[in-house]
């Protein structure tokens, strides 16, 4: 980049597919898209922008004749990331896909209105997602008001079994119950998002969380099913100076995480392998293996254990997935020098 560019610092705070809104520090609010020189220097698709990045735009004219006399933006630079969730990109290939940039803390909703709005396993699965990107996860449950006294115990229960070192608020986006408590889990000029499947109420908690009517409320179909109610990712400043991030409710989380990001997801089995006799132990049947131990004695649970298995061996697929990808790469780029070399011989002789 040319140093002589007069570019502006931004953030993006709305992104539909490539297309963006950026804010820039005087409160001016740009359309933008990245620049040709961002799309030849970036290698994969998570390079790309994505909500709440900080980013360094080139003012310009006009992107296209419908934007003409607006303000619009090439973004020709993302700034380094303090965290990032992302997920496997859907389709089979081995590239991550950045869902949310430089969040503080994560708003993990689920529904107490029953069908599938609350599984333990779907709980793991996005706690280990915010784990592997950095921040600090919250569990939330929402439609207390739709729920009996006793279905709220169990799940707050199973809750707290899933989760036990990460705060559980039970609320009611639509009554208030529960949100001055939640509300105190971040500060101000922090970044929270709201993570979940559709139909768990995200949209409707950031309304009353916003303490006003900023997105369209979805209904739940009658296989409690959530009907996509937002289609593009925004970031939504708040009252007390924080800042609110709205996404598309997840159908599919495919893990983009390593080991270590799932026993984070597991503390009591972490504390456990602290005795176990090998440092590398898989817990799978090692001499000496206090997470063993510890099933069989009864302290862990065999539904717990199972679930830590499943996400160890996905998070080690794509891990093994990424390596080859990275040492195909390699050698074709090898390769092709090998070709460059022979090239030049040639027309030398």
């Amino acid at each position: 980049m040319n140093a002589n560019t007069p570019f502006v610092p931004a953030r993006v705070v709305e992104q539909q597919h490539h297309y963006y809104t950026v804010a820039a520090p005087d409160g001016i609010h740009m359309a933008a898209r990245v620049s040709g020189a961002f799309e030849y220097r970036v290698a994969s698709r998570s390079e790309y922008p994505s909500i709440g990045d900080a980013v360094l735009v080139e003012r310009a004219k006009s992107l296209d004749s419908q934007a003409a006399g607006s303000n619009t933006a090439l973004i020709q630079q993302v700034l380094p990331r303090a965290s990032v969730l992302q997920r496997l990109n859907p389709g089979g290939s081995t590239e991550s896909q950045a869902i949310a940039a430089n969040v503080d803390v994560a708003l993990v909703v689920l529904a107490l209105d029953g069908g599938r709005a609350f599984t333990a396993g779907l709980l793991l699965r996005l706690l280990t997602t915010v784990y592997a990107g950095g921040i600090r996860p919250v569990v939330v449950l929402n439609k207390c008001d739709c729920a009996e006294e006793q279905i709220i115990q169990q799940v707050t229960s199973t809750a707290h079994e899933n989760a036990p070192e990460v705060s559980v608020h039970v609320v009611s986006a639509h009554t208030g119950a529960g949100l001055p408590g939640l509300c105190k889990e971040w500060s101000a000029n922090q970044t929270v998002c709201l993570l979940g499947a559709s139909g768990v109420g995200k949209s409707s908690l950031l309304n009353a969380l916003a303490g006003r009517q900023l997105e369209r409320e979805g209904a739940v179909r009658a296989d409690h099913r959530g009907r996509h109610t937002t289609t593009h990712k925004k970031l939504y400043p708040l009252a007390d100076g924080s800042s609110l991030i709205d996404l598309p409710g997840i159908r599919e989380l495919q893990l983009w995480a390593n080991e270590d990001a799932v026993t984070d997801s597991f503390p009591e089995i972490a504390e456990l392998s602290m005795d176990c006799r090998f440092d590398d132990c898989s817990h799978t049947g090692e001499p000496g293996c206090a997470v063993q131990d510890a099933l069989s004695s009864g302290m862990l649970s065999p539904e717990r254990y199972d679930r830590y298995l499943e996400l160890q061996r996905e998070a080690a697929y794509v891990r093994r997935r990424v390596d080859q990808r990275a040492q195909a790469e390699e050698q074709r780029r090898w390769k092709q020098i090998s070709r460059d070399q022979r090239s030049f011989r040639r027309r030398g002789t």
